[in-house]
């Protein structure tokens, strides 16, 4: 035509109005990690097994969509098809630090056991009895900050603001942050024809997980080949809240505000299961 927009012009092919990318080789990632295990098999009434993983993971598209765990919002493609190394950062999934525990430990009364073992009456009380712990400590995610796209005219993905020098992270306990997670005096939004310049993923966290399930059983053992179990159990017994991520749209009026809980609050059910 007589005369071509700006926009049109910066397209990867400016002589055609729309090109398709069926498919890409040219993504890479890397991960290192650090993995340590414990575990004490059943001997006196107590077992145990606990891990720790220390991690790290990178990559320059994203591999891995987490956005049905409601932790993360990811980029959906590069700010700038033409600089896949701009779009390399921590992965969806980094997550640095991860614990777990599981503990079971049969109390040492009645039956068989070391204390108060004579007397049928004694035993259905205090024997048979045990207590279980299953714990998940961990990171939290790390944060995508996105601004408004003033480049889908020249077919970009989305568009990443600009680092002001101002660390985007605030201080205090998670409590203490829900109504500003990000600082936004770190961030300015690129202007269009341009490609902010932080990273595709901060290394800026949500909040990480703490969650301990707890149960007590109790066994009895009515005859040879009949037993039953009575089952107290409370997940996430600490009653702690696992927040969501915090909203990372530039310019949006709730941007760095936490509105949703992950997790239930603590959850008590009871049981009892009978074997023959």
């Amino acid at each position: 035509t007589a005369t071509v927009s700006r926009a049109q012009l910066l397209l990867p092919f400016p002589q055609y109005t729309s090109v398709a990318l069926a498919n890409s080789d040219t993504a890479s990632s890397r991960y290192y990690s650090f993995y340590f295990r414990a575990q004490r098999r059943l001997s006196n009434g107590l077992s145990l097994l606990a891990s720790y993983t220390w991690s790290r993971s990178a990559d320059n598209v994203v591999g891995l969509n987490l956005g049905g765990t409601s932790q993360i919002t990811s980029p959906s493609g590069p700010q700038d098809a033409y600089n896949l190394n701009g779009e390399w950062s921590l992965s969806t999934q980094d997550v640095p630090n991860r614990f777990t525990a599981a503990i079971t430990y049969e109390l040492p009364f009645g039956r068989g056991k070391q204390f108060l073992k004579s007397g049928r009456l004694l035993d259905l009380l205090v024997g048979g009895w045990s207590v279980n712990a299953f714990g998940v400590v961990q990171s939290g995610y790390p944060l995508a900050v996105t601004q408004p796209n003033n480049n889908s005219l020249i077919g970009a993905s989305y568009q990443r603001p600009n680092a002001t020098g101002i660390s985007p992270e605030t201080a205090g306990s998670t409590a203490d942050r829900i109504d500003g997670w990000l600082n936004p005096a770190a961030f300015a939004q690129a202007p269009q024809f341009t490609f902010g310049n932080i990273s595709r993923f901060l290394n800026v966290r949500g909040p990480g997980l703490f969650n301990w399930d707890l149960s007590v059983f109790k066994t009895f053992s009515f005859r040879e080949r009949i037993r039953a179990q009575f089952r107290a159990e409370a997940l996430n017994a600490t009653n702690t809240a696992y927040f969501g991520p915090p909203n990372t749209t530039l310019t949006n009026s709730q941007f760095g505000l936490i509105t949703s809980q992950i997790n239930n609050p603590r959850l008590v059910q009871l049981g009892t299961r009978i074997t023959f």
